[in-house]
């Protein structure tokens, strides 16, 4: 026995160092690939036509017309997207993890197959459906699809595998001995419902509308192909560094854009410390009967 555990050992003292070298592999790409291209973003927001340290280019920001249109289009898009994405996701998760469905693993593949191909297209086939001469055109009646209903439903239609995923990870990691409480004292299932299941899954529905809401302030595809003359602050970001050559106005834009991802995933990371926190090794797996 003391041989075996001697062998395990020096078999883990050997593969420390490998382990080190992929750890600083890591770092390094990490510091490549996302701490510089932020550090560049910072010193041409900071940097004036001059090469001189001040906020003007902030300034040029907050003077630009139309910026805060785009600013408050990005925002009520993305609330709305993340509104209709979490709800709709919660439903189909619950189906598939607390019901008897046939097929869950078709169903499951389902959900998951926007994740197949990229935003453009989907943005591209709700062109093709609704668009001047799509199919289902008169479904939206006199409302274009160029524009922020079409925005709505192509980020709707990315994002929703994203939520799904995360929401079928936490009904599946609900205690099961709740419900059998729940049982015990003839609970209806509204009841279990509203005291068991949301309770349970809340912090998968804090984290899905956080990942959702990211999502879709960041998107660039879906406004640029579907979105028409309707302004949000990552299409800006594309019109002022390719279209206008202006860099500094363009990392300024790209920070103000930074900051709702950024706070999203500050909440999202307190969210799932707490439910690290929550979960119990004696958990029991609900099974639907």
């Amino acid at each position: 026995m003391s041989s075996l555990s001697s062998r395990w050992r020096l078999r883990a003292a050997e593969r420390a160092p490998a382990g080190g070298v992929l750890l600083g592999l890591a770092a390094l790409a990490l510091c490549v690939f996302l701490l510089l291209p932020m550090g560049a973003l910072f010193s041409h927001s900071l940097l004036d036509e001059q090469g001189q340290t001040s906020l003007a280019r902030f300034r040029e920001f907050a003077a630009m017309p139309g910026m805060a249109t785009a600013l408050w289009n990005t925002f009520w898009v993305a609330l709305v997207v993340t509104l209709i994405t979490v709800p709709l996701a919660f439903l189909y998760a619950y189906a598939i993890q607390r019901s008897c469905l046939p097929f869950k693993g078709l169903w499951r593949l389902i959900g998951l197959s926007p994740l197949l191909g990229p935003s453009l297209v989907g943005a591209i086939s709700f062109i093709q459906w609704f668009g001047t001469q799509g199919l289902l055109k008169s479904w939206l009646g006199e409302t274009s699809v160029y524009g922020p209903v079409g925005i709505v439903m192509a980020t709707v239609f990315s994002s929703f595998p994203h939520a799904l995923m995360i929401l079928v990870v936490a009904l599946a990691s609900s205690d099961g001995r709740l419900y059998e409480a729940a049982d015990a004292l003839s609970a209806t299932r509204w009841r279990k419902f509203l005291t068991v299941t949301l309770p349970a899954a809340k912090y998968g529905l804090i984290s899905a509308a956080m990942v959702v809401f990211s999502y879709s302030v960041s998107e660039f595809g879906i406004p640029k192909v579907i979105g028409g003359n309707f302004k949000v602050l990552a299409v800006e970001i594309y019109v002022q560094v390719v279209g206008l050559q202006n860099f500094g106005r363009g990392a300024v834009v790209a920070l103000v854009l930074l900051l709702p991802v950024l706070f999203a995933f500050c909440v999202d990371r307190q969210v799932q410390r707490r439910q690290q926190a929550s979960l119990t090794a004696r958990a029991v797996p609900y099974r639907p009967r």
